[in-house]
């Protein structure tokens, strides 16, 4: 009987030191992540390239692998019909746009999903860079509140124009254009 009680009290000992254990990583060991998107003391906003991204086929990269580029960021969802209308406009846009720019499309995929975000990809015959924001990180950052949403960044990665709505290759290389 003794060695029945004494086995509970060790069993209960391990309990709580592994939860203890468990407590103290989360407080003390928690995984640096990274806000993509940072306001400095003058109003401008600046990308982070440190920022993690997923491709849809669930490999990882950061923004580093962008910087020195004019970046256009689009936050799409496969439901959303004018991420629908435009998507041919942003292939069209992507397949001749000047050497130093880049269209970077994240999937909103807390949203959706990654095979809705497959399909339109196939679909819609998309060559451009498409990543996931598998658990709405990005958006957060980005403040984005409808779809579809575009961010242009000039090559040092300071916000120059955000897009609300839909946006035609027209448009996009007129701000292209101001950039210069």
């Amino acid at each position: 009987m003794k060695s029945k009680k004494r086995l509970g009290l060790y069993f209960s000992a391990l309990l709580v030191i592994l939860l203890v254990g468990i407590v103290l990583k989360n407080v003390f060991i928690k995984e640096a992540t990274v806000n993509p998107m940072v306001e400095k003391e003058d109003g401008t906003k600046h990308l982070v390239f440190d920022t993690k991204l997923t491709r849809l086929d669930e490999s990882t990269t950061t923004l580093k692998e962008y910087n020195g580029k004019v970046l256009i960021v689009n936050f799409w969802a496969s439901w959303c019909e004018p991420c629908q209308e435009e998507a041919p406009d942003l292939r069209d846009f992507y397949n001749n746009k000047p050497e130093n720019v880049e269209l970077l499309a994240i999937n909103a995929t807390s949203h959706d999903s990654r095979e809705n975000a497959i399909k339109f990809q196939e679909s819609y015959n998309l060559s451009f860079p498409i990543f996931l924001d598998l658990d709405n990180t990005l958006q957060k950052s980005f403040e984005v509140l409808a779809y579809p949403t575009t961010f242009i960044f000039d090559s040092k990665g300071i916000l120059k124009y955000t897009i609300k709505g839909q946006i035609n290759q027209q448009e996009l290389n007129n701000y292209i254009d101001q950039l210069y």
